[in-house]
């Protein structure tokens, strides 16, 4: 068994009162940005927008606590955070305090009752601030950035919308968040510094001056913002060590006085220089992390190859022997619990889809080195699974790349990590990945050998990528296909609310053979790409004339170069895409029809659909049938696996010549972060047996329940496909028995048989391992399972904390063993 390390008592300190967080939310942030607005509001958006994020920096409070090793806050307190009016997303805390029966205490403070709003997690906000944010947010109706895509959309938007075949909101508002699910280029930040990036952009400002001609006015106004952007990080940096060097002139324990006195340096340092050493390294990422959450709400401003970026810094404090590997790890550790303070609360239907506490941060670890291939497991990568595992942290996604030199030591801490926190790490495979990387999105070997993942399981490169993976702003790039087979059989009409598509092919009965119901599934997935496409396309050329982003489009690779903002395509690599939730649930009622109305001739064609149309309620016999002699996806049977890879191929045909103004290149992917459940309670009942409202399949996986062989035998039906296609990439969740990985032999077993699935051509693996009388346990007596970890899809949680739909979904998976 895999030794982990002490954790140090004031990092279990500041893990407990994350663990215990109550999320306080402020008007500070919004409140500076509001009156800088009004001052810079007749600007062009790429100054206004940088004007604004200097004011914030310069004004918004800074914090470093007694605790701390690594420092940076989002909010005013410790767990608290503020808002970014100009998106349009400051009101939700007002809507919840007006509507879900917030108290309001005696030391006028707002708080939620969890069995009220239903966010589990604790949240309060003061009484001024409250009012405040409520003053704040009546301003900017008619000032946000997402106001221009709502007063117009193209003709025929709103009936496809109205199918309920689309994740596009309704009314509009497209544009709620801003670009920025990628992964930003922290290695040039830390390698580089904010002097040198800056100097960049005012020596092309200076050799232009008075000589702009043709589209460098472009690179005017982007190189400008660029300066501006930097000055405010300089700024912010500066403060942070103001504010350490205060609190150590101020400290009388002579250990944590010098400890703030090299942390007060190594700031001053940082707000215009490269990083010196490992401390600095990691605090330097989680500050321009700071940074870009004062200038928007990036939607999961994932953390890339961690790793490998700061490995260098540590390596070589090693060898000098100024800094040994517990201090490191204790450094590690204070670095993912500070990523763990940037969760700052969400309305119930956020939190019924996107979990508690996850500030989607994922984090890549492991793989090859870029410059030859080689395996780049280092220290580091240990360090990042220890912390998750020893500190029992959900968030963040952590995804661990494998290669066929990963140590073996390596697989056991991955797979003893997994037994601790469910789901976490990812198993990714690079013998599927950077192939697929270089034929589908044409990055060069050195960039796919360096990739990384965001959000739930989207690939992407690292500081060098503008991948738009879920949506250009995500996540409204998604399909509800299992809506869409129940469309296809029913003449385009989605029973669930009777609006019928300007497409529809008849009715199930009427189709003469098993060939046209395929085709009526086809040609209703393309009609649905297209309009996605359309809305993506849109939205696409809107963002750089509303919202351009200097302070993240400085660091990634390609924008300085060109002089143009991430948003107008200035990244080396540009791609858009989307994400498919549920295919088995799709493949499980294809392979009912057929079996059902074609194949065995059980029931017509008009039976089944009246038997979908009515619910299954009355048709209980034949539902039985459907559930339980129909084949199913998961369980290695051809009749349906051949089902899947076609499904998937009309997937992939349906995207592959979809293009937006700005790339060519769509990515498809299979995964959700609990799409199957949200989506389920707004799709009608379907052919394979599954009732109306009930989650489809999640992810890539097998629908709940219906794997009944053993993971070897899903690993088999996944393969019916070919993953290097989907270079969005994809998520297959298999819940483990304890039992099987209770010692040595069990652990390699598992290890074995993902190598093998890794080496037959499979992208991803997901493991909960749990027993469904844990699951039962820990719904019964909360109390008793505070820390227990699961993964629904995209992100992994407290199982205590997920709603009752999302437990019982994992609790219906089947507990497989070897």
């Amino acid at each position: 068994m895999y030794e982990f390390r002490e954790v140090k008592p004031r990092i279990a300190y500041m893990r407990e009162l994350i663990r215990n967080r109550v999320c306080r939310s402020d008007a500070e942030r919004a409140g500076i940005a509001t009156e800088a607005f009004k001052k810079y509001r007749c600007m062009i958006p790429a100054i206004r927008r940088a004007m604004v994020c200097k004011e914030v920096c310069e004004q918004a409070t800074v914090r470093v606590e007694d605790f701390e090793l690594i420092v940076g806050n989002i909010g005013k307190e410790f767990l608290g955070s503020g808002y970014n009016p100009e998106w349009g997303n400051t009101d939700w805390i007002v809507k919840e305090i007006e509507n879900c029966g917030w108290i309001l205490g005696e030391d006028n403070i707002w708080r939620n009752p969890p069995e009220s709003s239903g966010a589990i997690v604790p949240m309060e906000v003061t009484d001024e601030d409250y009012h405040k944010i409520k003053e704040i947010a009546e301003f900017w109706q008619g000032n946000l950035v997402t106001d221009v895509g709502n007063a117009w959309a193209p003709d025929g938007f709103e009936e496809f919308v109205a199918t309920g075949a689309s994740q596009f909101p309704f009314p509009r508002d497209w544009m709620a968040l801003p670009v920025g699910h990628l992964v930003a280029g922290y290695k040039k930040i830390i390698t580089r510094g904010y002097k040198s990036i800056r100097d960049e952009a005012q020596a092309w400002l200076d050799e232009h001056e008075g000589n702009a001609m043709g589209q460098e006015i472009y690179q005017l106004f982007f190189y400008k913002a660029v300066t501006i952007m930097c000055d405010a990080a300089t700024t912010l940096v500066h403060r942070y060590a103001q504010v350490a060097a205060e609190k150590a002139a101020a400290c009388e324990d002579p250990e944590r006085k010098a400890e703030l006195e090299f942390m007060a340096d190594g700031l001053e340092h940082l707000s215009l220089y490269p990083a010196r050493n490992f401390w600095e390294a990691c605090q330097g990422i989680m500050m321009y992390q700071v940074a870009l959450q004062m200038d928007a709400s990036y939607p999961s401003p994932a953390l890339g190859r961690f790793d490998q970026v700061v490995w260098p810094y540590l390596e070589k404090e090693l060898e000098e022997g100024t800094l040994d590997l517990d201090r490191a790890q204790e450094i590690v550790d204070a670095f993912f619990l500070k990523v763990n303070c940037f969760y700052g609360g969400a309305p119930r239907f956020i939190t019924e889809s996107t979990g508690i506490g996850n500030s989607w941060q994922h984090t890549t670890i492991g793989g090859v080195k870029p410059e030859d291939g080689s395996d780049a497991t280092n220290p580091v990568t240990y360090m990042v699974l220890e912390t998750i595992a020893r500190l029992k942290l959900h968030d963040p996604t952590i995804s661990l790349r494998f290669n066929p030199n990963s140590p073996a030591e390596l697989w056991r801490l991955a797979i003893e990590t997994s037994k601790i926190v469910g789901g976490l790490p990812l198993y990714q495979n690079d013998e599927v990945i950077i192939p697929g990387l270089i034929e589908n999105n044409r990055f060069s070997l050195e960039d796919a050998r360096d990739y990384a993942f965001i959000g739930c399981q989207e690939i992407v490169g690292s500081g060098n990528d503008y991948p738009c993976g879920n949506g250009i702003v995500p996540p409204n790039a998604g399909l509800r296909y299992s809506v869409i087979i129940t469309m296809a059989i029913n003449d385009g009409i989605n029973p669930m609310n009777g609006h019928k598509a300007k497409i529809g092919f008849g009715k199930l009965g009427d189709m003469k053979s098993f060939d046209e119901v395929k085709e009526a599934y086809r040609k209703m997935v393309e009609y649905f790409t297209k309009w996605s496409v359309t809305m993506q396309n849109f939205v696409d050329v809107l963002e750089p004339q509303l919202a351009p982003l200097a302070m993240l489009s400085m660091s990634v690779e390609g924008c300085m170069e060109k002089g143009m903002d991430i948003t107008a395509g200035g990244a080396k690599y540009n791609s858009f895409g989307g994400t498919a939730t549920g295919f088995a649930t799709v493949v499980d009622s294809l392979a009912t029809i057929k079996y059902l109305v074609f194949d065995k001739k059980i029931c017509t064609g008009d039976e089944l659909l009246q038997a979908v149309l009515d619910n299954w309620q009355g048709h209980e016999e034949l539902r039985q049938i459907a559930l339980n002699e129909v084949p199913h996806f998961g369980n290695n049977d051809p009749y349906a696996d051949e089902l899947m890879n076609f499904v998937t191929g009309v997937y992939i045909d349906a995207c592959k010549p979809m293009s937006i103004a700005r790339t060519d290149i769509f990515k498809s992917g299979m995964y959700g972060a609990s799409d199957h459940v949200v989506q389920g309670r707004s799709t009608w009942a379907t052919p394979d047996g599954r009732l109306a409202g009930t989650p489809t399949a999640d992810a890539i996986s097998p629908a709940q329940g219906r794997d009944k062989n053993g993971p070897v035998a899903i690993f088999n039906s996944m393969l019916s496909f070919d993953h290097t296609k989907f270079m969005d990439g994809m998520a297959l969740n298999i819940r483990i028995h304890p039992s099987t990985v209770a010692n040595d032999e069990g652990i390699d077993a598992l290890a074995a048989a993902t190598q093998q699935y890794f080496a037959n051509g499979g992208m991803e693996v997901q493991y909960n391992i749990v027993s469904s009388e844990v699951l039962r346990k820990a719904q019964e007596h909360p109390e008793d399972y505070r820390d227990l970890v699961v993964r629904i899809a995209g992100y992994s949680a407290y199982f205590v904390e997920m709603t009752e739909d999302l437990q019982n979904d994992i609790i219906s998976r089947h507990e497989n063993s070897l």
